[in-house]
């Protein structure tokens, strides 16, 4: 009697796990033309940096020294390139003249040189009917950091966003957006005007550039306390 239910026994659980193994794979097989796949909901664009045109047309007399060094400020944050200065003066004008236009120019490119605008194409020119106040005239290349494309901020209170449900948000956005005001220069994540002589890490190399190209250093001759030593 025992063996027969035990017999009984195995057959049902065989039974039972071919059932299970059949069951599963007409799932499994179901499950082919299904996308399982779906996409996430952390950002993964990077915070971009646009390029743009940066000029301005002042008087000569407004081109004072606080004007030149906000200028300067902001070139080596955000500018890159060849600064275009030009002092238009009036050849009809006896005070407006090409001389005072020269000197002019030559004073404001030395001012932004100091504060550390290096490349400068400086030059004047002459425009009828300008009158008797020279202009100065500034144009580079400027970049500016900004979140990743297609980025909204879910900061309650900020830029007057509302906190409510958005679907379309991805995770990270607010973050890279106020990453992306708080670049230094950002110029710097394209790889521009990155590179500096005067940095430490260029200071570093020039420990090893000697003995890299295979220059033997010159024996040191260190002074002596006496003539025993």
């Amino acid at each position: 009697m025992t063996n027969y239910v035990t017999h009984k026994g195995n057959k049902q659980m065989r039974y039972l796990l071919k059932t299970g193994i059949a069951i599963l794979s007409l799932s499994l097989a179901g499950c082919g033309g299904i996308d399982m796949y779906k996409s996430g909901t952390m950002n993964d664009t990077h915070i971009q940096v646009k390029e743009q045109s940066f000029s301005d047309d002042v008087a000569i007399s407004e081109a004072n020294e606080e004007y030149l060094s906000a200028l300067a400020y902001h070139y080596n944050k955000y500018g890159d390139g060849v600064v275009d200065l030009v002092v238009a003066y009036d050849p009809h004008s006896y005070r407006n003249t090409a001389m005072n236009a020269t000197n002019a120019v030559s004073d404001i490119a030395q001012n932004l040189r100091e504060n550390g605008v290096r490349d400068i194409n400086a030059r004047i020119i002459p425009i009828q009917t300008l009158g008797d106040e020279a202009r100065v005239q500034i144009a580079y290349n400027s970049f500016t950091a900004q979140a990743p494309d297609g980025c909204d901020e879910m900061l309650p209170g900020m830029n007057g966003t509302a906190l409510e449900h958005n679907p379309h948000y991805k995770m990270g956005c607010s973050v890279d957006t106020l990453i992306a005001r708080q670049v230094a220069k950002p110029k710097h994540l394209i790889g521009r005007g990155a590179a500096d002589h005067d940095t430490d890490g260029r200071a570093a190399a020039n420990i090893v550039d000697v003995y890299r190209s295979g220059v033997k250093n010159e024996p040191l001759d260190g002074e002596t306390a006496s003539e025993g030593n």
